[in-house]
């Protein structure tokens, strides 16, 4: 019973699978079969993040992490983990092993925070965005989501400090 707790998640969407499979048997496998070849094609890059989380987990000290992204960083900090989470090209949710390692070694909760609200900003993409939405358009739209990136590392901070 603690195995499906730890993984409800998972037991609902299995549950799910069986139940379709019986009203509309095409369709489940099919649904299936596209979710195995998603599962193949995110492997790589999945298994490329678990090494490297891995990597700084073993190689990264606590020092490091706290001087780059810890309590001291104070605004600088912050906005530093909004802009580095721009940089970050790949689908979020691969990244939150990364993001764990950086809060086990001392990361502020703030700078994660605004690394996860940054991530919707893809640096690399911003030309090429600009090319068909406009430059007032694009440069508008990273600021906004900059500053809230910024404001909801710190309201991330405060929420969850209380708890």
């Amino acid at each position: 019973m603690n195995l499906i707790k730890k993984h409800l998640f998972e037991t609902v969407v299995g549950g799910l699978y069986v139940a379709l499979l019986f009203i509309s048997p095409d369709k489940t496998v099919l649904a299936l079969k596209e979710g195995v070849w998603l599962l193949i094609d995110m492997l790589p890059v999945f298994i490329c993040v678990v090494l490297f989380s891995s990597f700084l987990s073993v190689f990264l000290s606590p020092k490091t992490v706290q001087r780059i992204m810890g309590k001291e960083t104070g605004v600088k900090g912050v906005v530093a983990g909004a802009l580095f989470g721009t940089l970050i090209v790949g689908p979020l949710w691969i990244l939150f092993p990364l993001y764990k390692t950086f809060l086990n070694k001392g990361a502020r909760l703030a700078v994660v925070a605004a690394m996860v609200g940054a991530f919707a900003i893809k640096t690399p993409w911003i030309p090429y965005a600009a090319s068909f939405l406009g430059w007032p358009f694009i440069l508008i739209t990273v600021v906004l989501t900059m500053s809230y990136a910024i404001l909801e590392g710190y309201l991330m901070e405060m929420i969850l400090k209380k708890r």
